[in-house]
C-alpha cells in the first residue's frame, strides 16, 4: 500500500537547481540513463532495479527476495545484544518471542525470520528506512513529477514488506544529487537482475 509521495525541493541553495534538473533532463534524452554523479566518498550503495509500471525499486545492498538462512534463537540474541542469561532475562525473552529455553539453539522460526527481513533487514526495507528520513521536499498527492514512493504492506494480509520507488529516470538523478548535497557517502547504481 503506499503509504507516501515525496517530491524534490530544486531551488537555490542546493545541488538541486533548475539548472541541474534541465541537465539531467538532457543526459536522460541523450543516454537513456539517469545522470548519476559519483559522491567523492562511497561507503554503501543504493541499488535501483527496473519494475514495470512502478519506477525503479530501492535497495540498500543488492536486492534479494528471500531472507538468508535463519540462526538459532541463541545467535540471533547474542547479534542483537539481547541479554539472555539470568532468569528473569529468559523470562522475558521466551514471552516475547513465544519460545522455551530448550528452543534457544533451535533456528529462528520462519515467519518471524521472513517478516523481520521484509521490515528491518532485508535491503529494501533499509533502503524504506534510510531514505523516509530525509528531507528531499514535500509529500505529494499526484505522481506527476520527480518523486520517491514510500511503501508499507504489498496488499496481502499480515503483509508489512516495506520498500520506495524511484519514479523515474530524473527522480535516480534528483535523489543521486540529493544524496551528495547532504555529503552522504551513497552512490546510485544499476542493480544485475540475476
Amino acid at each position: 500500500m503506499l503509504q507516501s509521495r515525496r517530491g524534490f525541493l530544486i531551488g537555490a541553495g542546493s545541488l538541486l537547481t533548475t539548472a541541474f534538473v534541465k541537465d539531467a533532463r538532457s543526459f536522460i534524452r541523450a543516454n537513456g540513463r539517469p545522470l548519476l554523479a559519483p559522491p567523492k566518498q562511497v561507503l554503501q550503495t543504493l541499488y535501483w532495479y527496473e519494475g514495470a509500471d512502478d519506477g525503479y525499486l530501492l535497495s540498500l545492498g543488492e536486492w534479494r527476495m528471500d531472507p538468508p538462512p535463519a540462526p538459532s534463537w541463541r545467535a540471533f540474541f547474542i547479534k542483537e545484544a539481547i541479554r539472555h542469561e539470568t532468569e528473569d532475562e529468559i523470562e522475558n525473552i521466551c514471552g516475547e518471542y513465544g519460545i522455551d529455553p530448550e528452543d534457544f539453539d533451535e533456528p529462528v522460526e520462519h515467519s518471524y525470520w521472513a517478516q523481520r527481513f521484509a521490515i528491518e533487514d532485508g535491503p529494501c526495507a533499509k533502503a524504506h528506512r534510510l531514505l523516509r528520513n530525509i528531507n528531499f521536499g514535500p509529500d505529494l498527492e499526484t505522481a506527476k513529477s520527480p518523486l520517491l514512493e514510500f511503501h508499507i504492506g504489498g496488499g496481502m494480509p499480515g503483509d508489512s514488506s516495506m520498500w520506495v520507488n524511484a519514479k523515474n529516470e530524473l527522480s535516480l538523478s534528483l535523489l543521486q544529487a540529493r544524496l551528495i548535497d547532504l555529503k552522504m557517502p551513497i552512490r546510485i547504481a544499476e542493480g544485475s537482475a540475476s
